[in-house]
């Protein structure tokens, strides 16, 4: 029986001579929330890429429930139910809030283009399906004020949150957000890691990069830290926080106050 996760195993990135990671692993597990946490540099945004397609190991492995993914195409990756949120924001700015949480869904989406334009019942019956779900995210995102705004017009921290929301309209089995606090307040924040642990809850594998450690210790299972390329630590939040070289490396006096 084969066991669901989505894993990479012993990669290694190198461009033009410089390794950007070196035997890095990783797993993400439904209903667990996995930290991924370094410095600037240290290749967490290298190993998002691999994972979902946007690059290929130079060596090592990308494994989708047992089944080897490695250097699949992006938008492959996205149907076999992988969805992903950017370092800078990917949205479409001329668009609305709730369009763009609607193009998340269309993956998902069985019909072809000619029953649409024949707007045959079952394509008929599919967009209602669509708009509806969409309507479902806007509302558990609170973005019901300002969803018929342009993204254009939205704070980075709303396009942010756009772009979690067309992430989690995917109904992708693993969710992969990369820094998705930065630039959002406090209610928006609150919103947004309810979300995530939701996501969680409902059987889905989360795996985040954020530099805000109060957010992964309060959301995350477990975390990884990577440094140089290279995984230095393993284990809970709370274990990152006790562990000197990671407080060092990463966090920093003033996380290691933290209460």
């Amino acid at each position: 029986m084969t066991t669901s996760r989505l894993a990479a195993r012993d990669v290694r990135m190198v461009f033009g001579g410089v390794v950007a990671l070196d035997r890095v692993s990783i797993e993400v597990r439904p209903g667990r929330v996995t930290g991924l946490i370094g410095r600037n540099g240290s290749g967490k945004s290298t190993l998002f890429n691999c994972l979902t397609g946007f690059l290929k190991p130079t060596s090592g492995t990308i494994e989708l429930d047992g089944r080897d993914i490695t250097g699949h195409a992006p938008h492959d990756v996205v149907r076999a139910g992988i969805a992903r949120t950017f370092q800078t924001p990917r949205v479409d700015f001329r668009t609305t809030g709730r369009a763009a949480v609607v193009c998340g869904l269309y993956p998902s989406v069985k019909h072809g283009f000619v029953a649409s334009l024949l707007g045959l019942p079952h394509a008929r019956r599919a967009e209602r399906h669509v708009q509806q779900r969409a309507d479902e995210v806007v509302e558990r995102m609170k973005m019901q004020a300002w969803a018929a705004s342009k993204v254009s017009q939205l704070s980075m921290g709303r396009v942010r949150t756009v772009e979690v929301a067309r992430a989690i309209a995917a109904d992708a089995r693993y969710v992969l957000l990369d820094e998705p606090a930065a630039g959002i307040g406090r209610d928006e924040l609150r919103v947004l890691a309810g979300e995530i642990r939701a996501l969680a809850d409902r059987g889905i594998g989360v795996l985040l990069v954020e530099h805000n450690f109060s957010l992964i210790r309060m959301l995350c299972d477990e975390v990884t830290v990577v440094d140089t390329g290279s995984v230095i630590f393993k284990g809970t939040p709370d274990e990152a926080r006790r562990e000197e070289r990671v407080m060092s490396l990463y966090l920093g006096s003033a996380a290691a106050g933290e209460a």
